[in-house]
């Protein structure tokens, strides 16, 4: 702010301490402005997102991510039209921490979300199934699949490659 007065305020130390002091409190008071316009969206809601939580009707988790408690309530929001593809695996690559393939299985009648992003079974397996079953319509039923360290790949390995691993970190490997 000094930058706006004359030249000649720059020898008079109370107003350039003055100007200092407006200067700080007008710069945290654009950053609390920013912040709570910040709560308006789902996207950027940190402080706020328990009352977005509340009005989708979603219990709040405080160990949940902040992130995945956002895609929740996107999901949620969204929920209200066609659910896609697109819309499903969004909401499993976020749950999971790692990317998804979702296939429509219509002679089954359901939906096959494969995590391919990371390997073994997710130990969350059962909170996403959860968050699932209420953005997928009821008709349909959700199969969550998990992929596995596989023989084919075992071969690209030498045999000083693969005696690094135990037989549990092995399953679990990404080449």
């Amino acid at each position: 702010m000094r930058d706006y007065l004359p030249r000649y305020y720059d020898d008079f130390r109370v107003v350039v301490n003055l100007v200092d002091r407006e200067a700080d409190v007008m710069i945290a008071l654009n950053d609390e402005a920013a912040r709570t316009l910040a709560q308006a969206f789902i996207v950027s809601a940190d402080r706020d997102l328990s009352r977005w939580e509340r009005i989708c009707g979603i219990k709040t988790d405080e160990s949940k991510s902040l992130e995945v408690r956002r895609a929740i309530v996107l999901s949620r929001l969204q929920g209200a039209g066609t659910v896609t593809v697109d819309v499903v695996r969004s909401l499993a690559d976020t749950l999971y921490g790692a990317a998804t393939e979702v296939r429509e299985d219509f002679t089954g009648g359901r939906v096959v979300v494969t995590l391919v992003g990371k390997r073994g079974v997710a130990a969350d397996a059962e909170d996403v199934r959860k968050e699932l079953r209420e953005l997928i319509p009821a008709h349909l039923g959700i199969a969550l699949e998990f992929t596995w360290f596989v023989w084919n790949e075992f071969d690209a390995l030498t045999w000083n490659e693969a005696d690094a691993f135990t037989w549990n970190e092995l399953e679990v490997h990404m080449p």
